[in-house]
């Protein structure tokens, strides 16, 4: 869960306005309510998108969207890449049971076939869509068919067979079938074959073009991923190690590729542009240090300066002013976050992406400065180096929320959480707090979103417990008044003069209606 609360936030604000008048959605279908089946029915095979207007992730989308269709009407007249605002026709969007944006359906004969299960740039789709419209695998006679599927494809794999027949043969259509990461091209020709290396008979070598890489060859032969298997079973580990450079400057376009690549450890690397220049000593030592991590490791850069790296320095409390190499180890799946030390050298590099593959590498939390007034508002505030300090004082009772600046369920909680404050003001064994979550991180506080209520009993050892009742005050007054450990009695209000008793109850009941009004 903590890998998909990190991922939208990367995405998120990876995602910037984009000019609708830049990109050609000529060749992308719109679709309504009054001509969803008409249309749909009326073509052998359709990709459709069900979008909202406001969506981040439908909006990073339509370029790549509008580029697979324009590449994908040329391909075939049986094929169409069509778009439904869910939002305004909603009749098509609940027949087909939408329920998050974007969310994207296979058609075939104008029935649902399945969800799309590819990547989001075009090259992506474009893939994704021929191999489920045509044999999963191309065969390739001449060195001109194979330098025309090279140009057409950033990442393909070529089969070398004696005869196309066979349990090889057969083994590797099986693997092409299941494959959405690369083309799958096969030739009995041995001058084809020894264009990407392959000297004999079966053989295998990936083929992939990058900026700052141009097109590279890697063979099959002898690598790591063929070692004690049978070709099918390696095909899928050989791609997954070699299907990326050896680097990947993270960016909107790119961060699919990173995180969905299937290798779930990242090392990172931040720093400025000029230093990730082709040819400079840090392109060079992180070339030589993923060639020993292939397989483990999806080494990722971000430059300082711009936006694309301003997520993954937000989100690893890195400097933004620094002119110094910084780099970082991430498990996307747990979440969990690596700190590296010392010279960066390729030796060093490929020692720490071991032990991140491992979980042996040393983690780190980070921490926002601490504020120069402790209280805002009567809420003590935590950052995550004074979490042992305030949050896990074994003599106090702790109620914390993690929340998000921009989170809008926050920013309505917040008056009812300074009214909790103020009532708990003189119970010297109670502190309400919050933690900036984007800011601040504690390993024994995870934040599966925002806001998330975490109440902590005083005494050692004692185990949180989780809120997730009603957000009135009444609601939270009563639920620490449940787990509190240390016996406390709230402050009685302040009896009026006999002359203004008569006015009390209905004062009271004031009060109380308030409280109700508390409600979120």
């Amino acid at each position: 869960m903590k890998s998909l609360l990190f991922a939208a936030l990367l995405l998120g604000a990876c995602i910037g306005a984009r000019a609708e008048g830049d990109v050609d959605e000529s060749a992308v279908v719109v679709l309504t309510d009054d001509n969803f089946d008409a249309t749909i029915s009326g073509a052998k095979f359709a990709l459709v998108e069900f979008y909202a207007p406001w969506c981040g992730h439908c909006k990073s989308l339509m370029p790549e969207w509008a580029k697979a269709a324009l590449a994908l009407k040329e391909y075939s007249s049986d094929v169409i890449l069509a778009k439904l605002d869910a939002t305004e026709h909603k009749t098509a969007a609940g027949k087909h049971e939408v329920q998050g944006y974007p969310t994207l359906k296979w058609f075939v004969n104008g029935e649902v076939a399945m969800d799309y299960s590819g990547g989001r740039t075009a090259d992506d789709i474009i893939r994704w869509v021929k191999k489920k419209t045509g044999p999963a695998t191309v065969e390739v006679g001449s060195i001109e068919a194979l330098e025309s599927a090279q140009a057409d494809n950033k990442v393909f794999v070529l089969g070398y067979f004696a005869q196309l027949e066979g349990d090889d043969h057969a083994a590797y259509e099986a693997a092409a079938q299941k494959s959405d990461d690369a083309t799958f091209l096969k030739t009995t020709s041995a001058e084809v074959a020894a264009k990407l290396g392959i000297t004999s008979a079966p053989g295998y070598a990936l083929g992939r073009t990058y900026d700052d890489f141009g097109f590279e060859a890697v063979s099959g032969a002898g690598h790591p991923a063929f070692e004690g298997k049978a070709a099918g079973e390696a095909l899928d580990d050989f791609i997954k190690a070699e299907k990326l450079p050896a680097f990947t400057e993270f960016s909107q376009e790119t961060s699919q590729a990173i995180f969905g690549s299937g290798i779930s450890h990242q090392v990172i690397i931040v720093a400025p542009g000029e230093s990730f220049a082709k040819g400079s000593d840090l392109f060079n030592t992180l070339v030589e240090a993923s060639s020993k991590l292939k397989g483990k490791i999806v080494m990722v850069t971000a430059k300082v300066e711009g936006d694309n790296g301003k997520p993954i320095i937000d989100y690893f409390g890195l400097d933004k002013d620094s002119t110094d190499t910084q780099v970082v180890g991430f498990d996307s799946a747990g979440g969990k976050k690596f700190k590296f030390e010392g010279p960066v050298t390729a030796e060093a590099l490929a020692a720490f992406g071991e032990d991140v593959a491992a979980g042996k590498a040393k983690k780190f939390f980070k921490s926002a400065a601490e504020p120069a007034e402790p209280l805002d508002k009567g809420v003590a505030v935590v950052t995550g180096n004074t979490v042992e300090s305030i949050v896990k004082d074994a003599s106090k009772d702790v109620l914390l929320e993690v929340y998000a600046p921009w989170c809008g369920h926050c920013k309505a909680l917040a008056p009812v959480w300074e009214k909790l404050a103020k009532r708990f003001a003189k119970v010297d064994s109670v502190v309400i707090a919050k933690m900036d979550g984007t800011d601040n991180e504690h390993p024994d506080i995870e934040a599966q979103g925002f806001p998330t209520l975490i109440f902590f009993p005083a005494g050692e050892g004692a185990e949180p417990v989780p809120y997730e009742g009603g957000r009135s005050l009444g609601d939270l007054t009563k639920f620490i008044k449940k787990h509190a450990t240390i016996p406390f009695e709230l402050p009685k209000k302040k009896k009026k003069g006999d002359e203004n008793k008569a006015e009390e109850p209905a004062k009271e009941a004031e009060a109380a209606a308030e409280e109700q009004k508390d409600e979120l």
